[in-house]
C-alpha cells in the first residue's frame, strides 16, 4: 500500500462512475472492457511473496513456492479455484458430489467430517478458511496466488502439514480507477464484474469489487428436461487501507460470497447387464436414453438436489513500525454455511416403493446443513531484515465451532442426526535467519501448539434419541531448519528439514457411536527433507527452479469406504493409515527469449505410496487372488506398496504468452497452455475400476487491447480438443447387490467451450 493517497478526483465522481458501471453490468447490453496488460518488461520481473510472513523475493526464500499474478490469472482464464492446477506443479484438485479435495505432492485430506481438518491450508488475505470446501469459490480481483509445497506448520499452523495456498487480493489504488467486465461462453455462462478504487483522504484508500454469474449445467436430466451441474454465484468485497501516522498502517476487509450448484450429480460410467438396486429394482428403466461411458452427460433423476455455499468474513490488520521492528496484529472472524441435498440412488426409480411394498414411493435422498464460525487472533513481531540476524516471533489463537445435521431416507438405511464440534488452539512460534557470510545463511523456526477439541452427537433414529459427547486435548511441537547458499549472484541452493503436524479430530458421520466419542482419530505427523535450486541466467531472461523432496507421514488421516453389514451399504470412515511416503522432483522453468514472448513450464514427478496399512478394507469384489483375506468376520487387505488416491505420478504444465502489435492503436496478447496428468485412482483401497486414465488439456486465448480507450476484448477456448475426464469415479457395488455400477463426476472443464470477455477500465 502506498504511504499516502493523492486526492485524485472527487469521491462523488468515483461513486457516480461505479453506479454507472453497475447499471451497465446489470443490463449487460453495452460493451464493457478494461485496459490490457502493460507492455512487456525487459527480462523477467521480480516476484515478491510472503511465504515466510515477510515480503521477500521468491528467488531468495528456501521454500518450494509457485506464484501466479493478476496478469497470468487473466491470460490463462483462472476464474475458479480449481483452475489453479494449471500453474502449480504437484497440485491436484478432485471433486465429488459431496466434497472436494486439495492435494499437494500427493497428500491431502478427503473427509466429510466437520471434525477433521485439511492438510492443505487455504488463506485469503490472512484469513484461513474453516473447511476446505469453503475455498471453492470464484477468484475475483486477485493480486497473486502463492502455492507453498511441503509442511508449512512453523509459520502457518497445524492444518498446513502438506502445504499452503495463499491468496492475496488487490490493495487500494493511489489514484481513482475502476473497471467493468462482461463474459459470455458457449456453455451458457454469463458473468459480470465491476470494481472501483482510489483515495478517500490523503491517508486512506478504498477498494470495492463485486461480481455475479450464472451458468447452465452440462448434464441433462432426461426425467425433467432440466440441465444439472450449473451454478449461480455472486460476491462482494470491500477494503479500506489506511495510514494515519508515519509508523502505523492497516487494512480492514469485509468479504461475502455465495455459490449455488444444481447438483452436482454423477453420471453412469459403466453398468453391467441385469444390475438391480438392493437386488429389488432393475436399473434398466433408468437407462432409457442414457449411454454409460466416459462421455455420458445424461441422467434420469427424480431429486438431483443442490449444493449451496455461503461465506462471510471480516479481517483487520495493523502494522506498527517501531525503531527496528514491526508489530503486527491480525484479527479475523468468518461465518460459513453450506447445505447439501443429494440423490443417493442416482436414478428416478421407485426404490422406496419396492422396499415398503407400495406404502411409500420415491427414491432415497441425503441432506444436511453445515454451519461453521471461527475467530482468530495473531500477534507478530518482525525485525526489519537489514542485519545479519533477522527474526520474527508470534502468538496465535483460534476458536472454531461447527454444526452439522444429516438426514437420509425415507425408507432404507435411514439416518437422522445432528452434531457439533469445537476446536480451541493456542500457539507460539518463532523463526530466525542468521547470515554466516553474505552468501551463506541458516534459517530455523519452531512452533508450540496446544489444542482442545470436543464433540456432541445426537442420533435421532432410535425411538429415544441417543447423545454421545467427548473431548480431547493435545500438545505438539513442530519445526524447520534450512541452510541456503548463493553460488553466484543469481543462483541459490538450499536444503531443509521440517516436521509437520495435523491435530486429532472426531469422525462425525453416520455410524458415530460411543467408541468414536471416546477415541478421536489420532494426530497426523510428518518429517520432510527437501533440496532445492533457485536460479536466473542469461541476463535475467531464464529462470530455473527445482526441488527434490522426501516426506514420511505417520498416522495419516484418510477416509475410506466401509461396508455396514446391518444395512449392506457402504459408509465413509476416517481412519489413521499406518504410514506413507511421498517423494519426488519438481521443475519449473520460465524463459523470456525476447521481450514479447514469455514461456513457462513445470514438471512434477511424485511417488506417493502407502508404506504401512495392514488390515485395510478390501475394495468391492476383491478376491483372495487379488489380496483380500479373511480376518475373523471381516475381509481385509494389506495396502503397503499401493499408491495414494488422487496422486498422479506425473503432472506437466507448459504454456506461452506472446505480445504483438495490431496496427497503430491496438496491441494483442496470445496465450496457449497445455496441462497433463498421468493415471490416478480415486479409491484409497486401490480399486482398479476407479482409475482415471492419463489425459492432457489444451487451453488458449487471444486478446486485443485499445490502450487509448481503455478497452480490451478477449476470445478464449477451454479444452480445445474436447477431451473428457472425470474428477471422481465411484464403485456402487454394494448398493447394486454385487454389480460394479460405476459413477463419475464430469467437471465443467471436461468439455470444450469458447468464451468472450469484454473489459473497460478507467
Amino acid at each position: 500500500m502506498s504511504s499516502t493517497f493523492s486526492s485524485g478526483r472527487p469521491v462523488t465522481t468515483a461513486i457516480a462512475r461505479a453506479a454507472a458501471l453497475a447499471a451497465l453490468g446489470t443490463h449487460a447490453l453495452p460493451v464493457l472492457a478494461q485496459n490490457g496488460t502493460a507492455g512487456p518488461e525487459q527480462g523477467l520481473q521480480t516476484v515478491v511473496v510472503t511465504a515466510q510472513k515477510r515480503a521477500q523475493s521468491m528467488q531468495d526464500v528456501p521454500v518450494a513456492v509457485s506464484t501466479v499474478d493478476e496478469r497470468a490469472i487473466e491470460n490463462q482464464q483462472i476464474i475458479d479455484f480449481s483452475d489453479l492446477t494449471r500453474v502449480a506443479p504437484s497440485l491436484t484438485i478432485s471433486q465429488n458430489p459431496n466434497n472436494s479435495n486439495i492435494t499437494l505432492r500427493g497428500v491431502g485430506t478427503f473427509a466429510y467430517s466437520i471434525g477433521i481438518e485439511s492438510a492443505v491450508s487455504v488463506i485469503v488475505d490472512d484469513v484461513p478458511v474453516i473447511q476446505q470446501l469453503q475455498a471453492f469459490s470464484n477468484l475475483s480481483d486477485i493480486a497473486r496466488v502463492e502455492v507453498l509445497r511441503g509442511p508449512q506448520g512453523t509459520l502457518f499452523g497445524k492444518n498446513s502439514s502438506a502445504g499452503v495456498i495463499n491468496i492475496v487480493t488487490k490493495e487500494s489504488a493511489r489514484e481513482l480507477e475502476g473497471h467493468g467486465q462482461v463474459s459470455v461462453t458457449s456453455d451458457h455462462e454469463r458473468r459480470v464484474e465491476a470494481g472501483i478504487s482510489g483515495p478517500l483522504t490523503g491517508t486512506t484508500g478504498y477498494r470495492l469489487n463485486a461480481y455475479a454469474g450464472r451458468r447452465d449445467g452440462e448434464i441433462r436430466n432426461l426425467t425433467t428436461g432440466a440441465d444439472l451441474n450449473g451454478d449461480r454465484s455472486k460476491g462482494l468485497r470491500a477494503r479500506l487501507d489506511f495510514k494515519p501516522t508515519a509508523t502505523l498502517q492497516g487494512k480492514l476487509i469485509a468479504d461475502y460470497n455465495m455459490r449455488h450448484t444444481e447438483g452436482p450429480v454423477t453420471t453412469f460410467l459403466s453398468v453391467p447387464a441385469g444390475a438391480r438396486q438392493q437386488n429389488l429394482v432393475p436399473i434398466a428403466p433408468a437407462l432409457a436414453g442414457v449411454t454409460p461411458g466416459p462421455d455420458n452427460r445424461n441422467v434420469r433423476m427424480d431429486d438431483p438436489g443442490y449444493a449451496h455455499n455461503e461465506a462471510a468474513s471480516l479481517s483487520g490488520t495493523l502494522n506498527w513500525k517501531l525503531d527496528r521492528h514491526t508489530l503486527t496484529s491480525v484479527s479475523t472472524y468468518q461465518d460459513w454455511k453450506f447445505n447439501l441435498v443429494s440423490d443417493y440412488d442416482l436414478t428416478d426409480l421407485d426404490l422406496v416403493g419396492a422396499i415398503t411394498k407400495g406404502a411409500r414411493h420415491g427414491g432415497i435422498t441425503g441432506s444436511g446443513p453445515y454451519h461453521s464460525r471461527m475467530f482468530t487472533q495473531e500477534l507478530r513481531l518482525t525485525s526489519n531484515g537489514e542485519g545479519v540476524f533477522n527474526y520474527l516471533g508470534g502468538l496465535y489463537y483460534a476458536k472454531t465451532h461447527n454444526d452439522r445435521a444429516f438426514v437420509r431416507g425415507p425408507a432404507y438405511s435411514v439416518a437422522d442426526w445432528d452434531a457439533s464440534t469445537g476446536n480451541e488452539a493456542v500457539a507460539a512460534f518463532g523463526q530466525a535467519e542468521y547470515r554466516f557470510t553474505p552468501a551463506t545463511r541458516v534459517n530455523a523456526g519452531v512452533r508450540f501448539n496446544r489444542e482442545r477439541i470436543d464433540v456432541r452427537f445426537t442420533n435421532r433414529v432410535p425411538t429415544t434419541p441417543v447423545t454421545w459427547a467427548g473431548a480431547s486435548s493435545d500438545d505438539a511441537v513442530t519445526g524447520k531448519i534450512a541452510l541456503q547458499h548463493d553460488l553466484s549472484r543469481g543462483v541459490m541452493v538450499y536444503g531443509s528439514f521440517a516436521t509437520g503436524y495435523k491435530g486429532a479430530g472426531y469422525d462425525v458421520s453416520t455410524g458415530f457411536d460411543a467408541s468414536r466419542a471416546r477415541q478421536p482419530v489420532a494426530p497426523e505427523t510428518s518429517r520432510a527433507w527437501e533440496l532445492g535450486l533457485k536460479s536466473r541466467f542469461l541476463q535475467n531472461r531464464l529462470q530455473v527452479n527445482a526441488a527434490l523432496f522426501d516426506t514420511d507421514y505417520k498416522d495419516f488421516q484418510a477416509q475410506s469406504r466401509r461396508l455396514d453389514p446391518g444395512t449392506n451399504l457402504t459408509t465413509n470412515v476416517v481412519t489413521n493409515v499406518g504410514a506413507l511416503r511421498t517423494r519426488g522432483a519438481e521443475l519449473e522453468v520460465t524463459g523470456k527469449p525476447v521481450n514479447t514472448l514469455l514461456l513457462e513450464g513445470s514438471l512434477a514427478w511424485v511417488d506417493a505410496t502407502i508404506t504401512r496399512f495392514p488390515n485395510a478394507n478390501c475394495y468391492p469384489g476383491q478376491t483372495a487372488a487379488q489380496g483380500c483375506v479373511a480376518l475373523g468376520n471381516a475381509t481385509v487387505q494389506d495396502l503397503a506398496g499401493k499408491r495414494l488416491a488422487n496422486a498422479p505420478r506425473v503432472k506437466l504444465n507448459m504454456g506461452g504468452t506472446y505480445y504483438f502489435p495490431a496496427g497503430d492503436r491496438y496491441s494483442g496478447t496470445a496465450n496457449l497452455n497445455y496441462q497433463y496428468q498421468s493415471p490416478t485412482s480415486f479409491d484409497l483401497s486401490s480399486n482398479p475400476l476407479t482409475v482415471q486414465g492419463g489425459y492432457g488439456i489444451v487451453n488458449g486465448s487471444i486478446a486485443l487491447d485499445d490502450a487509448s480507450h481503455n478497452l480490451k476484448v478477449t476470445l478464449y477456448v477451454n479444452n480445445l480438443f474436447d477431451k473428457s475426464y472425470s474428477t471422481f469415479i465411484g464403485d456402487n457395488y454394494s448398493f447394486y447387490s454385487g454389480s460394479h455400477v460405476l459413477s463419475q463426476l464430469l467437471p465443467r472443464n471436461s468439455q470444450r467451450y469458447v468464451g468472450v470477455r469484454v473489459k473497460y477500465e478507467f
